[in-house]
């Protein structure tokens, strides 16, 4: 049984090969994308592309949930751009959670706020010194009211 990287990638590289040899574009490495309409949705290119659209049910969430969504976009945004810890990778889960709660039901669950907002209140760590996570503890802080 061969276990190598043709097996791990699920048979594309024979793929890419095949559309190589047929002279078909596309795969990794090359292509295009053209894209004439989009409503929503996120799109990613590249052998690392990765995509993911949080976006509220359309008319469920109220002004200061939008707010929420956005200060925790820009966030989990910026948390990127930290050395990668555990608190990063933690905080990160916890406002993808957040994300998750919003896009499922129009708001996001109490009891993780309450959580997120002591831990970004807290202001020890690198995350908590970031201007968007005071962001974050201001919108949960106009939600918890």
């Amino acid at each position: 049984m061969n276990t190598g990287p043709a097996d791990s990638t699920g048979g594309r590289a024979a793929e890419q090969e095949r559309r190589a040899a047929e002279g078909v574009e596309g795969g990794a490495g090359g292509g295009t994308v053209h894209i004439t309409s989009m409503s929503g949705g996120a799109i990613a290119t590249g052998p690392y592309g990765h995509a993911a659209h949080y976006a509220a049910p359309q008319g469920a969430t109220d002004e200061a949930t939008r707010a929420l969504l956005e200060a925790v976009d820009t966030l989990r945004e910026h948390i990127r751009l930290l050395q990668p810890t555990e608190e990063t990778a933690e905080v990160d889960g916890e406002l993808e959670e957040v994300q998750g709660d919003i896009a499922r039901t129009g708001r996001a669950d109490s009891s993780r706020l309450e959580r997120l907002r002591a831990r970004l209140e807290a202001g020890a760590t690198a995350v908590g010194g970031l201007a968007s996570a005071a962001a974050v503890t201001q919108a949960v802080g106009e939600l918890m009211q």
